[in-house]
């Protein structure tokens, strides 16, 4: 058996295991699912509705504008402003320029 057909024999028999498994695992969570999903579905029981005064409504709405009114006054965030657009002159362009082709020089030495 020569090295290469040897090489793709191992390949298929280690790719069948590796599906084999996964099928396997698949089996095994469809079956669980099966085993274990619950027996009664929610329409089967009847739907409690807790039955609420008007006097509980009301305090339940101003309570819940308090609340909205508080974390609205301990908020820190500030609204997002663009950054000015800097002007740099040519002095500095030329700089920056010189820098990145020193930059540029030095990442080619370094690949010879």
């Amino acid at each position: 058996m020569t090295v290469l057909s040897q090489s793709l024999w191992i390949t298929l028999l280690s790719m069948g295991l590796v599906f084999a498994a996964l099928v396997l695992l698949a089996g095994l969570m469809s079956a669980m699912t099966r085993i274990f999903r619950d027996r009664k579905s929610a329409s089967d029981s009847p739907a409690v509705v807790p039955v609420i005064e008007s006097d509980d409504r009301a305090r339940a709405a101003a309570l819940g504008v308090a609340v909205a009114l508080a974390e609205q006054s301990q908020s820190t965030a500030r609204p997002l402003t663009s950054p000015q657009p800097t002007i740099i002159g040519a002095w500095q362009l030329g700089m920056r320029t010189r820098q990145m082709a020193q930059k540029g020089e030095m990442k080619r030495r370094g690949k010879e």
